[in-house]
């Protein structure tokens, strides 16, 4: 597998876990019944895509 596809898949992920957990905070209906894990899955999508987003702008450059 190409890395661009996985880097490619790796966005779409994370972009799916970062907006799960926003949208759980935003409608009150925490994933799991626990705020912090809805909090947790926003974050952590969030900074995954930025990460990938870098690793993206880097392969294109090189």
């Amino acid at each position: 597998m190409n890395k661009k596809v996985r880097i490619g898949i790796g966005l779409i992920g994370n972009f799916i876990l970062c907006f799960w957990g926003v949208n759980s905070l935003l409608t009150g209906e925490p994933a799991m019944d626990s705020t912090i894990i809805s909090f947790l899955l926003a974050v952590g999508g969030f900074i995954g895509f930025i990460a990938l987003v870098f690793e993206l702008k880097k392969q294109n450059s090189a």
